[in-house]
C-alpha cells in the first residue's frame, strides 16, 4: 500500500499501541482451549461444555456495547485498562477453578471483559492518524497482530505440554503486560470536532445504524461468516482432542493458520484490483469452504493445518471486505457505531457456535460441524450472487443517508 510522502513513520503512540496489542496477542489462544479444559480436566460433558462456551459468547455482546460507551464517555486509555485487567482476572479464575461451575462463572466474566478493549483501540487509531493514513494504520495493526498470532501458536504448543491451565495463566500475564504498556505510554488527546459541532447522542447513532437498510445485508452476511469462524475457533481444539492428537498439535495448527493471514492480506488486495468486492467475497467464501471440508476430513495434524490455512485465508478476505463495507456506509459521526453493530455479530456467533458443535458433533461425528459450516458459507455466497444487483443498489454509496445527515441536524 502506497503512502504519501513525508508520512513514512507511524506516530509514537500508535507504535506503542501496536506493540501493546501484539504482547496481548501472544497469549490470545486460551479461549480456544476452554472446551478442552472442561472436558479433559474438569470432566464436563458435551452439554456443560456448550453451556460454558455459550455463556462466554452471550457475555461478549454487552461487553462490546460497554466498550463503545465507555470509550466515548470515560476515555480510551481508561477503558482499555478496564478491559485488559478484567480479562486477566477472569483468566486466572478459570485457571484456578476446580469445578465446572467455577469455569462457567469464569467464562461469563471473561466474556463481559473480552470485547471492551476493541472499540477504544479502533477509536485511538482514528484519532492518532489523519484520514489519508487511516487505511495504512489499520493494515499495520492487523499485520502485526497476524505475525504475533504465529508466535502465539508456538507459545500455545509449548505451554500446553505443561498443562492446560497454564494457557490461561500465560494469557492473563500478557493482558497485564499490555495494560502496563498502555498505562505507561498511551496518552491520547481527544480529536476536536470540526466547527465545534456537538456530538450526536449515542441513542440516535445506534437507532440510525439499526434502521439503516443498507447495513442490514452486510450484518446478515457478516453473521454467517462470524458464526462459521467461531465454529472453527472452538472446534479445532476439540477436534484435536477427539481424534487422539496431543494438545500441543493445536498450537502448531493455529500458528500455521495465523501465518497464512499475512499473504492473505496481499491476496485480498490483488483480487480486489481485478474483480472488485464481489470477486473478493466469492474467492474468500470458496477458499474458506474448501478449508472447512479439509478440516472435516482431517485425521492428521498436517491435514488440520492445511485446512486451517485455507480457511484463514478465505475468511480474511470475507471479514475484511465486510468491515470495509460497513465503515464506508457509515456517516463520519457514526462510523464507530456502525462498526460496533457489525461487531455484535461476533457475540451472536460465539453464542451459536457451541450449540452447533455440541449438537452436530454428538449426532453425526466430530467433522460434521465443519461440513455444515462449509454448506452455510457456500449457501450464503449463492444467496448473495442471486441477490447481487439488488444488494448493490441498496448498499451503494448513493443510497439515502441517515436522517440526521439528510436534515443537517447535529444532534
Amino acid at each position: 500500500m502506497e503512502r504519501r510522502s513525508g508520512t513514512t513513520a507511524l506516530p509514537r503512540q500508535l507504535r506503542v499501541l501496536v506493540v501493546a496489542r501484539c504482547v496481548n496477542r501472544l497469549g490470545g489462544f486460551s479461549m480456544a482451549f476452554l472446551g478442552v479444559l472442561l472436558v479433559r480436566e474438569l470432566g464436563a460433558g458435551a452439554a456443560e461444555t456448550a453451556l460454558a462456551l455459550t455463556c462466554f459468547g452471550v457475555a461478549t455482546i454487552p461487553s462490546r456495547i460497554l466498550g463503545g460507551q465507555l470509550a466515548d464517555g470515560w476515555g480510551h486509555r481508561q477503558t482499555m485498562l478496564l478491559g485488559l485487567v478484567g480479562c486477566a482476572v477472569a483468566q486466572l479464575a478459570i485457571a484456578a477453578t476446580p469445578t465446572v461451575g467455577g469455569a462457567l462463572v469464569g467464562a461469563t466474566l471473561l466474556g463481559l471483559a473480552y470485547e471492551i478493549v476493541e472499540p477504544p483501540t479502533q477509536a485511538l487509531v482514528t484519532e492518532l492518524v489523519g484520514e489519508e493514513e487511516l487505511a495504512f494504520a489499520y493494515s499495520a495493526l492487523n499485520a502485526s497482530l497476524a505475525v504475533a498470532g504465529v508466535a502465539a501458536g508456538l507459545v500455545a504448543a509449548a505451554v500446553a505440554g505443561l498443562g492446560l491451565r497454564w494457557l490461561f495463566v500465560v494469557d492473563a500475564a500478557t493482558c497485564m503486560a499490555c495494560a502496563v504498556l498502555v498505562a505507561a505510554c498511551v496518552r491520547p488527546a481527544r480529536a476536536a470536532r470540526p466547527g465545534g459541532q456537538p456530538p450526536t447522542p449515542a441513542r440516535e447513532r445506534w437507532l440510525t445504524a439499526l434502521r439503516d437498510r443498507r447495513l442490514r445485508p452486510v450484518v446478515g452476511f457478516g453473521t454467517v461468516v462470524a458464526t462459521v469462524t467461531m465454529i472453527v475457533v472452538f472446534g479445532v481444539p476439540l477436534l484435536v482432542e477427539q481424534r487422539g492428537m496431543a494438545p500441543a498439535a493445536t498450537g502448531w495448527v493455529l500458528a500455521a493458520g495465523a501465518a497464512a493471514s499475512v499473504p492473505g492480506a496481499w491476496l485480498a488486495a490483488t483480487v480486489r484490483r481485478r474483480t472488485g468486492d464481489r470477486g473478493v467475497l466469492l474467492t474468500g467464501e470458496v477458499t474458506a469452504a474448501a478449508g472447512l471440508v479439509a478440516l472435516a476430513l482431517a485425521t492428521h495434524p498436517l491435514g488440520l493445518a492445511t485446512g486451517l490455512v485455507a480457511f484463514d485465508v478465505g475468511s480474511l478476505l470475507v471479514i475484511a471486505t465486510t468491515m470495509a463495507r460497513a465503515g464506508t456506509l457509515a456517516p463520519d459521526r457514526a462510523r464507530g457505531t456502525y462498526l460496533a453493530v457489525l461487531g455484535l455479530t461476533w457475540g451472536l456467533a460465539t453464542s451459536i457456535a457451541p450449540a452447533v458443535l455440541a449438537t452436530l458433533g454428538t449426532a453425526y461425528g466430530p467433522g460434521s460441524p465443519f461440513a455444515a459450516a462449509a454448506v452455510a458459507l457456500l449457501g450464503s455466497a449463492l444467496v448473495r450472487a442471486i441477490q447481487w444487483p439488488r444488494l448493490r443498489r441498496r448498499t451503494s454509496l448513493g443510497g439515502r443517508p441517515p436522517a440526521y445527515e439528510r436534515d443537517g441536524s447535529t444532534t
